[in-house]
């Protein structure tokens, strides 16, 4: 898949810049130009989706001739979903989150890329005592399982059909309600940090 390895190698070259804090708060400080107050805050490979993905390749189909066919081969995915987020600073008290990830792909399912987008605010009410409020607002990203055409015979025909569940006693047009179709979790996302130094 281009498209993520390129992603993967902005990703890499944003790494080398200088980050005052690596997946935790970030540290606001007085960075004069954009570059500099721009830090790489998060990097990760995997997510919840792509762990429920994962857990949908157990088990068989049968075909047509009677042959057994394993599912792992079908959600098995070349790509794991990587997820990256930067801080640029605005002020000495705000900062602009952006980030997205670069969605995922398996024979019979999708994780689509995503976009992030928020605000970190912080605030120091006394030397001892830090405020920091974060918002953040995920567009894209969802789990989405494809179907499977299988052949019922002269009664039931060529019919769409659940892959994990295509020799189920279920009616194939049933089993299309069991596909999995999820958003991805904390998809807006408040918190407010308070920390007491002493």
């Amino acid at each position: 898949m281009p498209g993520s390895r390129i992603f993967f190698a902005l990703v890499l070259a944003a790494a080398a810049l200088p980050a005052h804090s690596f997946g935790g708060h970030a540290r606001i400080t007085g960075d004069d130009s954009w570059v500099d107050s721009t830090h790489l805050i998060e990097l990760r490979q995997g997510s919840p989706l792509s762990q429920k993905a994962s857990q949908l390749r157990s088990g068989s189909l049968e075909l047509a001739g009677g042959e057994s066919v394993g599912l792992r081969g079908f959600y098995d995915a070349q790509w794991k979903d990587v997820h990256a987020m930067w801080m640029t600073q605005v002020t000495e008290n705000i900062g602009i989150l952006f980030g997205g990830s670069t969605g995922e792909r398996a024979q019979k399912y999708t994780i689509s890329p995503s976009l992030k987008l928020g605000v970190l605010f912080q605030a120091r009410p006394s030397p001892n005592l830090l405020l920091s409020f974060r918002a953040t607002k995920t567009l894209g990203g969802s789990l989405r399982e494809k179907t499977c055409t299988a052949d019922y015979g002269d009664i039931g025909g060529v019919q769409k059909v659940n892959c994990r569940l295509a020799a189920s006693t279920l009616d194939p047009a049933e089993t299309l309600q069991y596909l999995v179709y999820q958003r991805p979790l904390y998809r807006q996302d408040l918190s407010l940090t308070l920390t007491y130094t002493y």
